[in-house]
């Protein structure tokens, strides 16, 4: 934790307790383990499922699932350390047959085995679990049909006995066979299956304690028949570790006083007996945990290092009792600093989000295992070299407030209080994602997704959702559905809805229904909605190097071109394109976004998906989101095909604010789209918020999501005036800033803020300053130096920076010819 560590005396610490547990867990030890939890050796034959890592479904060495006996055709398995039933009805698993002890080869009539395992549905529905023994054709029935908690209950334990019979015996040792049981498609998942053979002879001690005062954490235990005066180890754990260490030994006593514990963690310990170089299994598990209320040092904050369009920090901290840090950061234009995260458990973080053209001020706190907080650490401040305007997040504006911002509303403390009539939300419904349009009847439209809250599966339901048509009179909310889903075709059923408006001025609609692209087209976002078919994707999975086909299909986002083609950006970032027709077949253009070199090495290698693409008067645009990294990035293309990331990103959980200056904090925003206007400017940012962990949120609990609508700064409409393409050659540059409603051109720019040229030049404060102004019946021609612009062949447009004289940011882009 910290680089140079200095553990705090026994004796401090403890003078300031406001508390210690004690735990004993007091039992007949089974002693000759068969499978499951060996301390302090590694696990046996796999009974905890982390043998293989990884969150994909999975097989382990030590398990099979029996096909014969399961109901359903989903793949069970391993996967994140338990065993997934996968939504069969029956899914049968089986250990390997358990003759691989060298201890315990043959059961002995009379032997007792001890078993115990946990289970746990996905969601509260009718589940079961049945166990059994299986001796050669001899099955045990040990737990019949037993009920599973699910949701948000706590997962089930089970334990119990048996005693080994003559014909138990005869057919040597046996495997473990576990049924689970569902009324409904969902998962049921499997941990921690022990079972041990009850061994008297090399059974350890028994009735462990463990007491914390000021000298350290002592442990008592009692020793089994006549071996009081055999030497004892004492191993230890804490609670961040998955195993056991040897902390010392004690001969002929049975207590030992452990000193070296930091105050705050929670150790659990264990103790075995060795006699003639033979060690007995373990004693029960006991755990303490000494609390103290004396704060840590403050860290010493280490100077800034400022980037691009990040700021990275780095300190250091002289106690090893430091669980977790927390960084704050203040700006020139804010009163109170504000915690950018908590929970850091490193000595260094990265601001990817600081405040561009402004000093950021930081300063860390350290947090002890006992809660305690340090005294703020010496402050550090930077200025990143983006300018603001670089990135996309910098357009991103406080949300106006409607009526008022509440408390009483679903939600985690962070995403209260907030204006529950920005987007759509209802406490009935979960909804996800949605593009809002603004008609020609002047209201503003959205087809979005929504499942029912009080569904089974939570957030899950989303693979049931329906597609809604809302409608508002304000482009930010509030949206209200009119009527029970936005089309009939397969009762309403879609995920990823996404709207194109065609050349001709209708309405063409993605949905992903039952997993198939399909798409529905209308003359008005209320419908009625007629289908027009599947998609079709021509993919070779071998010359991509990629067998996942899925990814054309899902998350799409479209503009249909000029000639009538349609170009699709899909889930990964792959372009997609069509000239034969709405349906296909399409043709893959391109390659994941990941393998884009544009994107700075540090965002490049995210878990992308849930990209929305735009067009406007200049260029093609898109936002990409990093799910796994709760951030996306920003790239603009001249053709839809080949794009270039923008510096910074688009936007992160932490920018959703109100006028009143009110923060929330989302826990993750997904499936981006924008707003435009008639020029096809982004002109408001949506977003599907979430306010846990999705796993987290379940059926009539407090946790749900909804969509938000974002205002932005809108690009300024700009157009070259030069009769030739502007080129690296170009002496001086013509730009005409159009007026529009609630800008005047003419009168409302500083002009010594005003840069433009290249983005890579303007973003960083470089680019062409403006030499003169020419008055424009439509607004105003800036004249500008070529020699400073930057513009190469590489540039398909250019950019403008600078603020109002009001200091409101300016930001636009024009083609690089008439």
């Amino acid at each position: 934790m910290c680089p140079s560590s200095i553990r705090r005396p026994a004796i401090r610490s403890f003078l300031s307790i406001v508390a210690a547990f004690v735990f004993s867990i007091s039992s007949t030890h089974a002693d000759i383990v068969l499978l499951g939890e060996n301390p302090p050796n590694e696990n046996v034959n796999d009974g905890n499922f982390d043998l293989v890592p990884g969150w994909q479904t999975h097989s382990s060495p030590c398990w099979t699932v029996n096909a014969e006996l399961t109901k359903g055709n989903h793949i069970a398995g391993v996967a994140l350390g338990e065993f997934r039933s996968a939504g069969n009805e029956i899914t049968v698993v089986e250990s390997r047959k358990l003759d691989n002890i060298p201890t315990y080869s043959k059961p002995l009539v009379g032997d007792v085995f001890e078993y115990r395992f946990t289970a746990h549905a996905r969601y509260e529905i009718p589940a079961f679990v049945s166990f059994s023994l299986v001796f050669g054709d001899h099955v045990r029935l040990l737990a019949d049909d037993v009920p599973v908690n699910g949701g948000a209950a706590p997962a089930d334990f089970y334990s119990g006995d048996y005693k080994v019979t003559a014909d138990d015996a005869d057919q040597g040792m046996p495997f473990v066979r576990i049924s689970l049981r569902t009324t409904a498609p969902i998962s049921v998942s499997l941990d921690d299956v022990n079972l041990r053979v009850l061994d008297r002879a090399s059974a350890g001690p028994s009735a462990l304690n463990a007491t914390a005062d000021e000298s350290g954490i002592t442990l008592t235990w009692s020793p089994r028949g006549n071996f009081a005066d055999a030497e004892h180890r004492v191993y230890r754990r804490s609670s961040d570790a998955k195993k056991f260490t040897l902390l010392g030994s004690a001969n002929k006593t049975h207590r030992f006083l452990d000193e070296s514990i930091v105050n705050g963690i929670q150790y659990s310990y264990i103790v075995t007996r060795v006699l003639d170089g033979v060690e007995s299994a373990a004693s029960p598990l006991a755990t303490a945990r000494r609390l103290d209320s004396q704060p840590p040092p403050a860290p010493r904050l280490f100077d800034a290092v400022s980037l691009d369009a990040e700021i990275e920090l780095a300190w250091e901290c002289d106690d090893e009792d430091v669980a977790s840090f927390s960084v704050y950061r203040k700006t020139n234009d804010e009163l109170d600093s504000i915690a950018l995260a908590t929970g850091v458990t490193k000595n260094t973080f990265t601001d990817i989000t600081p405040v561009k053209g402004e000093r950021n001020t930081y300063f860390v706190r350290a947090i002890d295992h006992s809660g305690n907080e340090s005294e703020p650490s010496n402050t550090a401040s930077g200025r990143v070299r983006a300018m603001r305007g670089a990135s996309f997040s910098d357009l991103i504006l406080p949300m106006p407030i409607h009526t008022e911002l509440r408390r009483d509303l679903w939600g985690a403390e962070e995403v209260l209080p907030r204006d529950p009539n920005n987007g759509i939300e209802h406490p009935e419904w979960s909804y996800w994602g949605g593009r809002p349009v603004k008609d020609d009847d002047g209201k503003y439209h959205m087809l979005v997704v929504r499942w029912p809250e009080a569904a089974l599966r939570g957030h899950w339901e989303w693979v049931a959702s329906t597609v809604v048509h809302a409608v508002a009179d304000e482009p930010t909310g509030p949206y209200r559905p009119t009527g029970e889903t936005a089309y009939a075709y397969q009762d309403g059923h879609g995920h990823n809805a996404d709207v194109v408006r065609l050349n001709d001025g209708t309405y063409l609609l993605y949905s992903l229904i039952h997993w198939k692209p399909t798409l529905l087209s209308s003359k008005s976002m209320r419908g009625p909605w007629e289908v027009v078919g599947e998609m079709s994707v021509e993919y070779d999975a071998e010359s991509l190097g990629d067998n996942r086909e899925y990814q054309v299909q899902r998350n799409l986002s479209g503009v249909q071109l000029d000639d009538g083609s349609m170009l699709f950006v899909s889930k990964f970032g792959r372009m997609i394109h069509s000239t034969n027709g709405l349906l296909g077949p399409y043709q893959v253009l391109s390659d994941v976004v990941q393998n884009n070199k544009s994107i700075p090495d540090r965002y490049r290698h995210s878990n992308y998906e849930d990209p929305v693409m735009w067009r406007d008067e200049v260029q093609f645009h898109q936002i990409i989101n990093a799910f796994l990294n709760y951030r996306a990035i920003y790239l603009r293309s001249p053709d839809g095909i080949h794009w270039k990331c923008d510096t910074g990103l688009a936007y992160t959980p932490d920018c959703t604010t109100y006028e009143d200056g009110t923060r929330t904090r989302w826990h993750k925003l997904e499936r981006p789209h924008v707003l435009q206007d008639e020029f096809g400017r982004a002109t408001h940012l949506s977003l599907a918020a979430i306010d846990t962990v999705k796993r987290q949120d379940y059926a009539n609990d407090q946790h749900s999501s909804k969509n938000l609508i974002i205002p932005l700064v809108v690009h300024k409409r700009l157009s070259v005036q030069n009769d030739s393409p502007i080129s690296s050659q170009t002496a001086e540059i013509r730009i005409l800033v159009h007026s529009e409603e609630g800008f005047d051109a003419q009168t409302d720019m500083n002009f010594g803020s005003l840069r433009y040229g290249a983005a890579e030049e303007v973003d960083f404060g470089r680019g062409s300053l403006v030499v003169t102004t020419e008055k424009h019946d439509q607004g105003l021609v800036l004249v500008f130096e070529g020699e400073s612009a930057g513009l190469t062949e590489q540039n398909f447009a250019g950019k403008l920076i600078g603020e109002t004289r009001g200091g409101e940011l300016i930001v636009g882009f024009s083609k690089l010819s008439r």
